[in-house]
């Protein structure tokens, strides 16, 4: 009985020492273990949607590159998708370098007839003609131009007004003439007058006048013309002549009064052949009261 426990002791130290070590590395896991099973499921995360991405970017890679090259207009000849690609592919190849060829020599030849049309060193003598065209209405006429501006007014070189009730007051007969070849569009008038006096332009169709000025003595008006008068001809006017002057006084003589006649062409005021007619100077005379 003594010597069976004796050899039994060998046996049951053993298992108890290989107990004893089971338990241990039960008892003590290996610290890293965890962090290494989440680095593992880790990765698996991220290569898989990785994995899923490169193949759609391959996908789309291989369509963009088959829709990018379609095939001319010119060489598909048949509707079918199966026959349209590859024959897309050879023909794009061998038809490519042909418009390249072709376009080259097409630009040099349409550059080459566009130097000749480039000398505008001629154009001067050309737009030389077009100034002798100044002569139409408004422009200013060249210097070979054989058109010129003679306008001119007429009138009595004196006035007697009549009393007027408290004042004088009498007509003014003005003949204008036009003696030149150069259209123009209205005879302006430049109107001085005694500070005393007044004129009415009624029913002669010219008016809008504007005073430009005034001094002791005299005021100045300019006043829109009445339409141009035709070559060589004249037009007549009467001019209602008024001054604020109280009648029963002795007899008086007003000077001043002048009527200028100018040609306006579109806005300007070209020179005069002849100056010296475009003015009349009336003396208006009041008779004693």
């Amino acid at each position: 009985m003594n010597h069976h426990d004796q050899g039994s002791d060998p046996l049951a130290a053993s298992f108890a020492e290989l107990r004893s070590a089971s338990l241990r590395h039960v008892t003590q896991p290996d610290p890293d273990e965890p962090r290494r099973r989440a680095y593992r499921r880790l990765r698996r995360r991220i290569a898989v949607p990785g994995v899923a991405a490169a193949v759609v970017m391959a996908a789309g890679a291989v369509g963009f590159v088959r829709i990018a090259a379609p095939p001319p207009p010119g060489v598909v000849t048949d509707d079918s998708p199966a026959t349209d690609f590859p024959s897309a592919w050879p023909s794009t190849g061998s038809t490519t370098p042909p418009p390249t060829r072709s376009a080259t020599p097409s630009a040099t030849p349409s550059a080459t007839p566009s130097s000749p049309a480039t000398p505008a060193t001629p154009a001067p003598p050309t737009s030389g003609t077009p100034t002798r065209s100044g002569s139409s209405p408004g422009a200013t006429p060249s210097a070979t131009s054989t058109r010129v501006l003679d306008l001119s007014i007429k009138a009595p070189r004196t006035l007697t007004l009549e009393v007027s009730g408290d004042a004088y007051a009498g007509w003014l007969d003005v003949t204008m003439g036009n003696a030149g070849t150069r259209a123009y569009d209205s005879g302006d008038l430049i109107v001085v007058l005694p500070v005393e006096a007044t004129i009415d332009l009624d029913g002669t169709g010219i008016g809008g006048c504007f005073n430009q000025g005034q001094n002791d003595d005299t005021k100045t008006m300019f006043c829109t013309g009445d339409a141009r008068i035709p070559a060589g001809g004249s037009r007549s006017y009467r001019i209602g002549v008024r001054v604020d002057i109280a009648p029963g006084g002795p007899a008086r003589t007003l000077t001043g009064f002048a009527l200028t006649v100018r040609a306006n062409v579109q806005g300007a005021f070209p020179a005069d052949t002849t100056p010296a007619d475009n003015t009349a100077r009336t003396d208006l005379k009041l008779p004693p009261g």
